[in-house]
């Protein structure tokens, strides 16, 4: 299994509340990076579909972030704007967009408000979606959340993370989930016993997970023998 962000490379899941539901903004998040010395990060704010659903507005047009006028004027880090997208049924449909406006780096997730079709197909969905969209999904996010773990179950996780290797797809390790008790080890187990590259990744809503969430993830794999 390959780590692609070891501790100084970077976090690659993170929202802020610029344009969705994190509680710090895009220039308070990356002045944070540069005191945790990440080489990059990338901002994976929440699809359109996802914020109409619970009503969050954003603060700004995203169009001031996709045609470069926004710049880090704090320090060195590289900053990738991405979109945190969601499967939307069993035949892989994904909103990938925020505002009408798809960037290139896609974590594609699955939330049970989100998600409209038949929960018991989800594997199906990840497996359309995985086949569908291919490579342009960098990496699948909180795969092993408890929210759908009624409908995936070891073997299903073993099946998404050999389509996901196949296609060249990441999967990864969200430490908000893991540290607030959000995740199904019997499912994360299955899915760090059989990935090819993994990302650790904080799924930070708050400055503190930012800072602190990824650290317990590192923890978790030395603790298992993964790392």
């Amino acid at each position: 299994m390959e780590i692609i962000n070891n501790n100084s490379s970077g976090d690659y899941h993170i929202h802020s509340s610029t344009l969705s539901d994190g509680m710090n903004s895009i220039d308070e998040i990356v002045i944070q990076a540069g005191k945790l010395k990440y080489n990059e990060i990338a901002i994976t704010d929440h699809n359109q579909k996802y914020l109409n659903s619970y009503n969050f507005n954003a603060n700004t047009h995203y169009s001031i972030i996709s045609s470069g006028r926004w710049k880090n004027i704090h320090n060195d880090v590289h900053v990738i704007f991405g979109v945190e997208a969601d499967l939307l049924n069993e035949t892989g449909d994904i909103c990938d967009n925020i505002q009408n406006i798809t960037p290139e780096f896609i974590v594609l997730s699955a939330h049970q408000k989100i998600y409209s079709g038949n929960a018991s197909l989800i594997k199906n969905g990840y497996l359309n979606a995985i086949n569908r969209h291919g490579s342009k999904i960098k990496l699948l996010g909180h795969l092993c959340s408890q929210q759908f773990s009624d409908y995936l179950n070891p073997k299903d996780i073993i099946e998404i993370v050999s389509a996901a290797n196949e296609t060249g797809i990441s999967l990864e390790l969200n430490c908000a989930n893991l540290v607030n008790n959000k995740t199904y080890e019997n499912n994360l187990r299955a899915m760090l016993s059989c990935c090819k590259s993994l990302y650790i990744n904080s799924d930070a809503h708050t400055l503190y997970e930012f800072i602190n969430v990824r650290n317990e993830g590192f923890k978790y794999l030395k603790c298992n023998n993964y790392i």
